[in-house]
């Protein structure tokens, strides 16, 4: 989807997603519809981030590495689990789901800076934003999947973090930078850890 600032509802710009299902329209127009933030403040606030999550996305589209279809099937997952608790709790969500879907939220505006090629960061840095962009990826399968991991929620978190802090223990010693032995060794936590997520679901 692409979002531009068209529509106006009591003279404020309101997103209007041209390529967007009619459902979806719909949905945002409500999100931004007056008196729904102060009916649904926490609905408004996860579609908000959501909203320009979604218009980061499509405003890199050709910049992001590659992983444009990735991130936006992702961003559709969390719109769609935000709609079924709604759904389920007619029309609202509670602060636990509000809390399940900021930290994916947060894993995905990781990866859109992290594959964005526009970025000086990722210019200046690619080994280090290859770990980076994958890691949030691997926080966002994480904290989507909670609950269903077999109870192992918490040590994959602890094991995420570990391969976190072990980067940027690299680039401390490195002037900021880690070199491609140091790129490789984390490529091997994290396939590590994916396979973990992955046998987790059994």
């Amino acid at each position: 989807m692409t979002g531009t600032f068209e529509r106006r509802d009591n003279g404020n710009e309101l997103p209007c997603y041209a390529d967007a299902s009619n459902a979806q329209q719909r949905l945002f127009a409500d999100t931004y519809a007056p008196g729904f933030a102060a009916m649904h403040p926490r609905r408004a606030e996860v579609l908000g981030r959501d909203a320009n999550l979604d218009a980061r996305i499509n405003n890199n589209y050709g910049h992001l590495g590659g992983h444009y279809g990735q991130l936006e099937r992702e961003d559709n997952a969390i719109r769609r689990q935000e709609q079924r608790y709604a759904q389920a709790n007619g029309g609202y969500i509670t602060r636990g789901q509000q809390e399940q879907l900021n930290p994916e939220e947060n894993a995905l505006s990781r990866q859109t800076f992290f594959d964005n090629h526009n970025n000086r960061f990722v210019e200046n840095h690619p080994r280090r934003s290859e770990v980076l962009g994958r890691q949030s990826h691997l926080d966002y399968l994480i904290n989507k999947d909670r609950g269903h991991l077999g109870g192992n929620y918490a040590q994959l978190e602890h094991q995420a973090r570990s391969i976190a802090r072990q980067e940027q223990r690299y680039a401390h010693q490195n002037g900021g930078y880690i070199t491609r032995q140091e790129q490789r060794h984390l490529n091997m936590e994290e396939n590590h850890l994916r396979r973990q997520i992955r046998q987790s679901h059994r």
